[in-house]
């Protein structure tokens, strides 16, 4: 009986056995590769600093300066529809104002007739507030038109006498009037302090009205929310136009036919920056 030798596995036998393959690379970990999660730490910082989530404010909304060229810029290019405008306003406000000259000038010669001057008091008191509500509310019919005409620049259309009364909602604009009066009102009482808070904190009712359709309070309520939010740089702003229709009512008023377009414009340009409500066309 003849021993039987074992065979060397790594030889080629008869059996074409073939020898296994040389030792390669290590092979990689079993199991799966998890990739790395999406923003975590592998991920690069945002360029220029940290990133502002969609659809956020920045800090600082709009410069003064800024504003303020905006609105020159956007005048001297159509500055006679603008004078113009004002010239209506002047010319409304007269017309509705016209009464009081009659009334002092009728006080005047009933003064030595005491009965005479009671029934005249009496006849004022009634005459010259309906006068003065219906003035009131044409002057903000128009003060609304005019913003809604300085929105059509900001977003680079050019305001014309034809568009100028393109609004579908008078019946909101006449409510949303009629509410800055109560509120003035309100706020004299308040001795006077409540009239400067409609003054500085309502400027964007109007704005609301004819730009989002929303109803009188809503607009008034919006208003106070968005100058909250953006106070520091409205307040710059109404602060600097206040100052600039100072100095434009001196030489006889004259000057507010460039400040007082200015003022809307420059207030226009504000509300949308910080409401994001549409582009700003290049000044």
């Amino acid at each position: 009986m003849s021993e039987n030798t074992p065979q060397n596995p790594y030889e080629q036998n008869a059996g074409g056995a073939t020898p296994p393959p040389s030792a390669g690379p290590t092979p990689p970990p079993s199991g799966p590769i998890q990739p790395p999660a999406y923003g975590g730490a592998s991920q690069p910082p945002a360029y220029g600093g940290p990133a502002v989530p969609y659809g956020t404010q920045p800090a600082s909304p709009f410069q003064v300066g800024e504003a303020l060229r905006f609105a020159w810029d956007r005048f001297k290019g159509n500055w006679l529809f603008w004078v113009l405008f004002v010239l209506l306003t002047f010319v409304v406000g007269a017309i509705f104002n016209s009464g009081s000259a009659g009334d002092i000038q009728e006080q005047i010669n009933a003064s030595s007739d005491p009965e005479a001057m009671q029934e005249l008091a009496t006849t004022m008191s009634g005459g010259s507030s309906l006068l003065g509500l219906i003035g009131s509310l044409v002057l903000g019919v128009l003060q609304a038109l005019g913003i809604n005409a300085a929105l059509r620049e900001v977003s680079g259309e050019k305001a014309t006498w034809g568009n100028l009364f393109k609004a579908n909602n008078f019946g909101m604009i006449i409510l949303a009037a009629l509410l800055l009066m109560v509120a003035s009102f309100v706020g004299v009482l308040l001795c006077g302090i409540g009239l400067i808070a409609v003054a500085i904190f309502a400027v964007f009712t109007y704005h609301n009205v004819v730009d989002k359709g929303l109803n009188a309070w809503s607009a008034f309520t919006s208003s106070f929310s968005l100058v909250g939010k953006n106070f520091g740089a409205v307040f710059l702003l109404e602060l600097a136009l206040f100052g600039i229709n100072i100095l434009g009512a001196i030489p006889c008023g004259l000057g507010l036919f460039v400040t007082l377009p200015l003022s809307v414009l420059a207030i226009a340009f504000a509300y949308r920056r910080i409401t994001g409500g549409g582009a700003v066309a290049a000044a």
